[in-house]
């Protein structure tokens, strides 16, 4: 009993701090935009943030409190690498961001390249305009697929509870920062980049030329984009203007939740 109730306390407070979070980025994205969003606002929010509870509610709370279920019986069973290494708590939290990192970084490779996860992954980049609703704008599907791979993975690397809920809680906070339209300032994300992926190296990601869309795959730190050249850059001031989205599926209707739900499965070509 006591191990479910950690679990499901632990999950409780990921999804706290999901919301805390994305509110006061909603905020100053609000107030002070990096660009001028030219789609409507309201219905964007209404289709993403629709999407995102779907999503959240249907496969990623399912597969937060799994992961963090495995996480904390491995470490009650004393199972895996870190578990029998004098890491410490530092040092397993270091080994766990780049290993977990690593792993995400070829995953979301993997998702671009394979044609048939391709057309999942798409619902995330057929957003003409990026901010912070667009973090979980994920087809429901998404965040199953890489589960058989997932779960040994963490059983065997072994991270304590603190450190994976530590992990965790950053992984969201940088995730939603780097969606997010928000401006930092061009000396400030030059240093940033370096260890963090930052708003203006995510968005290019989203960047509709399709060089761009296959790039800057990070979703916490650029590391892995710059050891294996992936890493792209534009200059700052062309951040406002680039087209974002998709060079195809760019029309209003393509973006409504219940065509969200059924891109997968539709007809289109890349």
């Amino acid at each position: 009993m006591e191990q479910t109730v950690t679990v499901t306390d632990t999950s409780q407070l990921v999804m706290g701090f999901t919301i805390v979070v994305m509110a006061v980025l909603m905020t100053i994205e609000t107030i002070i935009p990096r660009r001028k969003l030219k789609a409507a606002i309201g219905s964007r929010w209404f289709n993403n943030l629709s999407l995102s509870l779907v999503t959240y509610f249907v496969s990623t709370l399912t597969n937060n409190a799994l992961l963090l279920g495995l996480i904390w019986w491995a470490d009650l069973k004393n199972y895996g690498l870190l578990q029998h290494l004098d890491t410490g708590l530092a040092g397993s939290f270091v080994v766990t961001l780049v290993a977990t990192q690593f792993i995400s970084y070829w995953i979301h490779r993997i998702f671009h390249r394979v044609p048939v996860l391709w057309r999942i992954h798409a619902v995330h980049h057929n957003d003409t305009e990026v901010d912070v609703t667009t973090s979980y704008r994920h087809h429901p599907l998404e965040p199953i697929i890489p589960l058989p791979l997932l779960t040994p993975f963490y059983i065997l690397l072994g991270s304590p509870v603190e450190v994976a809920l530590l992990y965790h809680l950053l992984l969201i906070a940088v995730s939603l920062v780097s969606h997010s339209n928000i401006c930092i300032p061009h000396t400030l994300d030059r240093w940033l980049r370096r260890v963090l992926i930052t708003p203006d190296f995510h968005r290019n990601h989203h960047c509709s030329e399709q060089h761009f869309t296959d790039s800057n795959y990070g979703n916490l730190v650029p590391w892995f984009d710059y050891l294996f050249k992936t890493a792209t850059d534009r200059p700052f001031a062309e951040q406002e203007e680039m087209q974002l989205g998709l060079s195809y599926l760019r029309e209003a209707r393509d973006s409504r939740i219940d065509q969200l739900l059924l891109l997968p499965f539709r007809k289109w070509l890349r």
